[in-house]
């Protein structure tokens, strides 16, 4: 599965913040400390989505605007998930019942 936005977000930033000298990060290990931040972020939100879930999903929630209805041989093509993919991501927007 590709890294979700919110692990592209912390690598963003984290060079952001070591070019402007704010941050030096030492690891010989690389994205040691990318990796741990997104587990940390992980613990308190699981249902992350990746890059192309969400574009899957914002595609599918503006396929209305194209005017006519997607057969399954377009839909993978038009939003860029197949059924079954977009099912699953779909899956991780719901909210657990506090």
């Amino acid at each position: 599965m590709p890294d979700s936005i919110v692990k592209e977000a912390i690598v963003r930033t984290l060079k952001e913040l070591e070019e402007s000298g704010d941050l030096v990060v030492v690891s010989p290990i690389e994205n040691a400390v990318t990796n741990k931040l997104f587990e940390a972020v992980q613990e308190v939100s699981p249902n992350l989505l990746s890059a192309a879930e969400l574009g899957g999903i914002i595609n599918a929630l503006n396929a209305h605007n194209l005017g006519f209805s997607l057969d399954d041989n377009d839909f993978q093509t038009i939003i860029g998930l197949t059924k079954a993919e977009l099912a699953v991501a779909t899956s991780k927007l719901k909210v657990a019942e506090w």
